[in-house]
Parts: structure tokens; C-alpha cells; sequence
């Protein structure tokens, strides 16, 4: 039986400079409960990423994710998502990312979550035409 899906906000990042600063910050904050933790903390599950006509899609399992701490980060080039899962041992934040194999337009992005499968939806950016002026001699 299927639930009912939730759509979920996806922040556009237009600079893949601002995606590496988004993912440095959350690495070092990170690093820093790990250093004072006695067990990870951090889950990584694996994105599964197709391409269907002129869109990617991408799969994350995320069963038991507060679908509320779900931030989702896109640039022309990656995806970057993060939250956090409760598990019997407690919560754990949920940190992952994956690289489209070609640019995306980061304004044309949907995501959802169903029946703890989060899913997205990314279309392929059109390719610019580069006009060439010839100049006289």
C-alpha cells in the first residue's frame, strides 16, 4: 500500500564553490562530534542515480529520515543531501552526495519522500549555444 508522498523543499545552490563550502562545513562539524563520540554517527547511504530523456533521477532509502531535518542542496554538477535518521540506537545524521554526470538546471528540481524512499527528479540543463562574431581583420 502506497502512502501519500511528501514534497520536499530543494535549495538550488548556483556555484559548485558554495556546495564544497555547504559540504566542508557540515564535514567539520561532523568531525568534531565523531572526535567526542563512542559510536558513528554519520550514515551515507548510497544515491542511485539514472537518466531518463532529458531528466536524472535520483533514489535514496531513508527509512526511519524526519523528513522535517531534510535539507537537499543542488548545483549545475552534484547533489548534496542531508538529515537526520532515528534508529533503535538513537539518531544519526545522514550526510550524502553524488555528482550528476552532466550540468542540471538547479531551478528544475523536484523531490519527494514515499514509503521511506526519497526521490528526485533533476532536468538536464540545456546546452548554450556559443554565437561566434567574426572580427574584421
Amino acid at each position: 500500500m502506497r502512502r501519500n508522498a511528501e514534497i520536499l523543499e530543494v535549495n538550488p545552490v548556483e556555484t559548485a564553490e558554495k556546495t564544497k563550502q555547504i559540504i566542508t562545513g557540515e564535514l567539520k562539524r561532523d568531525f568534531e562530534e565523531w572526535m567526542s563520540a563512542s559510536e558513528d554517527l554519520m550514515l551515507r547511504p548510497r544515491i542511485e542515480m539514472t537518466e531518463e530523456g532529458n531528466q536524472f533521477f535520483a533514489k535514496v532509502l531513508v527509512f526511519g529520515m524526519d523528513s522535517k531535518s531534510v535539507q537537499i542542496f543542488v548545483d549545475p554538477d552534484r547533489l548534496l543531501i542531508e538529515g537526520e535518521m532515528y534508529r533503535k540506537s538513537g539518531r544519526r545524521k545522514f550526510l550524502s552526495s553524488a555528482n550528476f554526470p552532466r550540468p542540471i538546471d538547479p531551478r528544475r528540481v523536484h523531490a519527494e519522500i514515499t514509503d521511506g524512499v526519497l526521490s528526485l527528479r533533476a532536468a538536464i540543463a540545456e546546452a548554450k549555444l556559443m554565437q561566434y562574431v567574426p572580427r574584421a581583420a
